[in-house]
């Protein structure tokens, strides 16, 4: 018998690199992946300087940023606001609502202190 031990870091690579799908509304599968920090940082530049100030308008489209893939079909992550637009008008209502609850089911709320924390563990 084999025994696996996955050290902490491991177990937070494995959770960064894991994609689930969930279905919206239209049928449509939506592939859902965490993105990288420097993804997070391209997203708000993409946005804009006025866009990234407001704290619903961010947390609207924050979580669009985890859809890898619409029915199997990559995403690109947008690189402006006319991108960022285009991709919430391609996830349409039903799309949006399929992702936000996505992320929030199969990522949460990310913590940072909590994964240094992990990371410090033996």
């Amino acid at each position: 018998m084999t025994t696996v031990t996955i050290n902490p870091s491991e177990q937070l690579i494995k959770a960064a690199a894991a994609e689930v799908t969930v279905t919206d509304a239209k049928g449509r599968v939506l592939t859902l992946r965490k993105p990288g920090v420097l993804a997070q940082y391209r997203f708000i530049e993409a946005i804009g300087g006025e866009a990234a100030k407001n704290e619903i308008y961010m947390a609207m489209t924050m979580p669009l940023i985890y859809v890898a893939a619409i029915d199997g079909n990559p995403v690109i992550m947008p690189s402006n606001k006319r991108q960022v637009d285009a991709l919430i008008q391609q996830l349409d209502e039903e799309g949006v609502a399929a992702a936000l609850t996505g992320v929030q089911a199969n990522f949460g709320a990310p913590n940072p202190e909590e994964d240094k924390e992990a990371l410090k563990k033996p």
